[in-house]
């Protein structure tokens, strides 16, 4: 190769590394820009007017774990107030006058509540079904029905405590639930919470009395239709966490009353449902959950003491103690459960809004009353 040919090829590598510094340094200036424009798009909500989805996905993009992090504290409180609090001495149910209310903390640290959680060989936490399950066998016990030859009925019992609790005192109970193929078509028998037979409702740990235990029935029964023959049979009849799952809050009204039908003179009906605390917001109606709200409870209390029943005073107080404003965020199965056991659950979210479960409380007087139209 010549001498002229060695220069020209040494120009050219020259030139050819110059603009592989220049494309470099183009480059570089670009992921800058871009690296700017991100960090303006991290710190603005907009960008040119617009929703900056970079903003969005930076914030919330750790959003499951802001939500771990909320339960965990909450639930690890709730367990230390547990472990802290007052246990029953086991002397007996005590006489204590009820109001047709919603679950406080108040309740969960009451001495009544401690005992019902002992009878119902329930480890205690702040839940909200441990409050509606004592809530029930306080109410039935005051209105002076929990004594042998009582006989009750209750509606959507599911895997549920309460016939047992009550066969203990004595009483014969009569626990119904819906068809198998319609609990399964709307999720109860994939989670348990279903009887499929009278041997789920008969627990030999609440009752260890098994001819006691064989004064449980059980029968499948729609309680948007509640039987004929059932009508003027029973002392006391209950639900807890059923009937706002009757499709729409109509028919949860409707089965309110209609549950009326079934008692005697002189009987108690008990029921726990799903209490939206907005009570001047939207609620969720005509749905495989239904939240009552205050205007619909009054109501109904309204139309039923006008028929003769009495109804026990509406008490609307959300109640005052640090964990009445704890409300508990899905996802309800968590690895925060893991840290701490015991979830802390007076008040939860559903569907967006802010929930608790209230105890209505019926008697039907010893005179009886005119029939309710639905």
């Amino acid at each position: 190769m010549t001498r002229r040919s060695l220069d020209w090829l040494a120009r050219l590598v020259e030139q050819l590394q110059l603009g592989a510094r220049y494309a470099l340094g183009i480059e570089q200036r670009l992921r800058a820009l871009e690296r700017g424009k991100n960090l303006k798009a991290l710190a603005s909500r907009t960008i040119g007017g617009q929703p900056s989805p970079a903003y969005f996905n930076e914030r919330f993009r750790d959003y499951e774990l802001a939500l771990m992090n909320i339960k965990m504290f909450g639930y690890h409180l709730g367990s230390v107030r547990a472990e802290r609090r007052p246990v029953s001495t086991g002397n007996g149910p005590l006489s204590v006058a009820l109001t047709s209310r919603m679950c406080t903390q108040a309740d969960m640290d009451s001495a009544w509540l401690a005992f019902w959680c002992q009878e119902c060989r329930v480890p205690f936490a702040y839940h909200r079904k441990w409050w509606e399950m004592c809530f029930v066998a306080q109410a039935i016990f005051n209105a002076g029905k929990l004594v042998p030859e009582a006989t009750g009925l209750g509606f959507g019992c599911g895997g549920e405590v309460l016939p047992s609790l009550f066969a203990k005192y004595g009483t014969s109970v009569l626990a119904i639930d819906q068809e198998p193929d319609a609990a399964a078509e709307q999720g109860w028998t994939a989670t348990g919470q279903h009887a499929a037979n009278i041997e789920k409702l008969r627990l030999s740990h609440v009752c260890p009395d098994l001819a006691k235990l064989a004064r449980i029935d059980f029968r499948f029964v729609d309680m948007n239709a509640i039987p004929a023959d059932l009508a003027g049979r029973f002392d006391f009849c209950w639900s807890a966490c059923a009937l706002e799952h009757l499709g729409s809050i109509a028919k949860g009204l409707a089965f309110i009353e209609n549950s009326l039908k079934t008692l005697k003179p002189g009987g108690v009906a008990v029921h726990a449902l799903e209490y939206n605390l907005s009570d001047d917001s939207e609620t969720i109606d005509n749905w495989s959950t239904v939240l009552f709200q205050k205007k619909h409870l009054v109501a109904m209390a309204e139309r039923l003491r006008q028929a003769g029943y009495q109804v026990s005073e509406l008490d609307f107080a959300h109640g005052d103690s640090l964990l009445d404003g704890f409300v508990d965020i899905p996802p309800w199965r968590s690895d925060a459960v893991a840290l701490s056991p015991h979830a802390t659950q007076l008040k939860i979210s559903v569907d967006g809004f802010a929930c608790t479960s209230f105890g209505l409380i019926v008697r039907v007087p010893e005179t009886g009353v005119a029939a309710v139209e639905p």
